[in-house]
This record gives structure tokens, sequence and C-alpha cells, in this order.
């Protein structure tokens, strides 16, 4: 939106000097005035302003992929500073010893740490849900079992006392047939 006011502004204005300029010194243009004034047509440049200089015609309104800087882009292996990773920490004149080359120094420590950490800590949670689920498994299982045992008590009580009902008939029969 800024810009198309800013084209809209610079446009007419650009033109005038433009074609004012060209006219005036083109019967004059040689090589003793390119070379003092410098180029006609980069000198437009000189007023424009620098949210303007970023567009490179007056019908882009785009902005460029990267803004054009005047010093080249710094990459990031240069912000590295130089040296080895860590420093070995040893007397000189002695042997660093092969089984500790670099103790307390070495890459991704505190990386490495969280991530044993984080391993430890689920092993441990999963032991401990397994063991949660034996238990509940445990109870359920006994559960089961007593259910199991409750309906065999109940049905030797049944057939015990269907057996008292069954002698009793039998004994009310036995009276009744001996009267």
């Amino acid at each position: 939106m800024v810009f198309g006011a800013i084209r809209s502004i610079i446009r007419p204005v650009s033109r005038t000097l433009i074609n004012a300029r060209t006219t005036s010194l083109t019967p004059l243009y040689n090589n003793e005035l390119h070379s003092h004034f410098g180029s006609i047509h980069q000198s437009h440049l000189l007023w424009r302003p620098a949210s303007a200089r970023l567009i490179q015609t007056l019908t882009d309104t785009r902005f460029p992929k990267r803004r054009p800087l005047d010093k080249p882009r710094r990459k990031r292996a240069t912000l590295k500073p130089s040296g080895p990773y860590a420093w070995v920490k040893h007397v000189p004149g002695e042997p660093i010893p092969s089984n500790q080359p670099n103790v307390g120094s070495f890459k991704r420590r505190n990386e490495k740490k969280r991530i044993r950490l984080r391993k430890a800590f689920i092993l441990a949670e999963k032991k401990k849900r397994k063991a949660e689920l034996q238990e509940a498994n445990r109870k359920k299982k006994n559960a089961k079992i007593e259910r199991q045992m409750a309906a065999v008590a109940r049905d030797r009580a049944w057939a015990e006392r269907l057996a008292e009902l069954q002698q009793i008939e039998e004994d009310k029969k036995n009276a009744a047939a001996m009267t």
C-alpha cells in the first residue's frame, strides 16, 4: 500500500526529471561530462529514498528475495571459534591416558544425559505399569476363583437341601401310606 502511494508520487516527478536531463544533456553529452556527472540513467537513483531503492522499477511492488547488502553475508561457519571443540586438561610432557582422552569434556554430554534419564524414566514407568497390571490380573483371577468356589458351594448346598427335601417327602408319603 505504501509503495503504491510512493510510486504514484515518484512516477510523474521522475518522468519530468529524466526528460529534462536527457533533453538538456543530449547535445552536450560526451566522455568528459560522463566522467564528471556519472551516468544519466543512474543519477535519478540518488534522490530516491532508501525504501524506494529496493524496488528495481517503478512498476515493481515486490521486495527482492534478499535485500541488497553493502557487505557480504556472514556464514554460520565463520561464527564458530577456532580451535578444538573441547580442550583436554593435561600436564605438558606427560602422555594422555588412552582410556581417558577427554575426561569431562565430550560432545553432547547434557543431551546424552537427558536421553539416558528419559530412557530410565520410561523403563521405570513401564515396570511400574507392568507390576500394577500383574497385581490387577492377580486380584481379578482370585475374585474369579472365589466366585467359582462360591458357586460350587451353593450347588453342593442345594444338592444337600434337595436330598433333605426328597427325604422329607418320602417320609411323608410313607407316613401317609402307613396310616
